[in-house]
């Protein structure tokens, strides 16, 4: 019973470094095409990078494309 609940526990720890090692290679790609500031108080609908354009919009990355996304504060 305790073996088999330690093999659960590592198993979905080593998914859960997975998909986070997955996650930081999607930014390192995403942060090379573009070269635009990342807004770090805002995510996207389903946790994307938010990046600033150079006139202040806000937008992030699906399929490579821009897809811009309300913002309604101060523009840096």
């Amino acid at each position: 019973m305790i073996a088999s609940l330690l093999l659960l526990f590592a198993m979905s720890s080593i998914a859960q470094r997975r998909h986070t090692i997955k996650r930081q290679q999607k930014v390192k790609v995403a942060l090379t095409k573009y070269n635009d500031n990342i807004d770090n108080r805002m995510k996207g609908p389903k946790g994307e990078v938010i990046y600033i354009g150079p006139n202040g919009g806000r937008y992030y990355l699906k399929n490579g494309k821009k897809i811009y996304v309300v913002y309604n504060g101060n523009k840096k």
